[in-house]
């Protein structure tokens, strides 16, 4: 990472993907009685969430720049990835952010985040 401003663009393109993979993907496609109806009438279930499945037993196929930072933000202390956490994947700020991470004061926060994004840059 060449300065801070790249540094926090690459972080929140990697929060916004580790924070879209805690969300639920939205709403079924086929209510249950349709689903039912499907099984009787011709003999089968079918889903339309094949997708959800399509990577077999790899799992996640995380894109590599997420990979990267993934594992450098896990090399760094609990208090620095606890701040890095709630700050790019769950989106907290000042005093979320404070009793999300079970920090004392906004101070300490701003502390662990200033070291973790230093640590990063390094």
């Amino acid at each position: 990472m060449d300065n801070l401003k790249n540094l926090r663009k690459d972080l929140r393109a990697w929060g916004r993907y580790w924070a879209s993979k805690e969300t639920v993907g939205g709403y079924a496609s086929k209510s249950n009685v349709e689903r039912l109806r499907e099984c009787c009438e011709l003999g089968g279930v079918f889903s339309s969430d094949a997708h959800l499945f399509s990577h077999g037993s790899q799992g996640i196929k995380v894109p590599k720049h997420i990979e990267d930072m993934t594992k450098r933000v896990n090399q760094l202390s609990d208090n620095c990835r606890k701040v890095i956490t709630g700050r790019y994947v769950k989106g907290f700020t000042g005093q979320e952010l404070r009793a999300w991470t079970g920090l004392p004061e906004i101070r300490s926060v701003e502390f662990w985040l200033l070291r973790a994004e230093s640590n990063l840059l390094s």
